[in-house]
């Protein structure tokens, strides 16, 4: 019931304020651009960050999977680990169980890399949170994230 009445609201009203892409549309630039400039003294994108952070974790990952890991397509990923590569943060190399199949592997620099980053980011995140949810509480914050995540994790499950 509450979703039919939520659909019929925005129905009868297309102004760009009552419309919940409009509005994540804008946070996310935002949110975006903070991380564009506090990670531009490093020579890293923010696309750049997640895979590092993602290889941080478990290195030695195939493409496919840190593509669905941050969320990018094939193509955008093979750009991604192009300029990566180019700026010696990552090396691809052949995976010895199967040879047709490619590893992503955090190099020396790269490594180096994240853990310079470890700071930088934990101030990013605090600028984030301080800017988007200084008038909300912890709850109020972990609520929303989850609302993120739900929404974010149904939209890959097929209908």
């Amino acid at each position: 019931m509450r979703g039919i009445l939520f659909l019929n609201i925005f129905r009868m009203n297309w102004k760009k304020d009552d419309l919940l892409c409009f509005h994540l549309g804008v946070a996310m630039r935002k949110i975006s651009r903070i991380y564009a400039e506090g990670l531009a003294a490093y020579e890293v994108t923010p696309a750049q960050l997640f895979m590092l952070s993602c290889l941080a974790c478990r290195n030695g990952q195939k493409p496919s999977e840190l593509a669905e890991e941050v969320q990018l397509d094939a193509s955008s990923m093979t750009g991604l680990l192009d300029r990566t590569e180019k700026a010696k943060l990552i090396r691809r190399m052949r995976d010895p169980a199967d040879r047709r199949a490619l590893r992503i592997y955090l190099t020396p620099q790269g490594k180096e890399t994240v853990e310079q980053l470890k700071p930088v980011i934990m101030k990013l995140q605090e600028k984030v949170h301080e800017d988007f949810f200084g008038g909300y509480s912890d709850e109020q914050v972990a609520c929303f994230l989850e609302i993120l995540r739900s929404a974010g994790s149904s939209l890959d499950r097929p209908s």
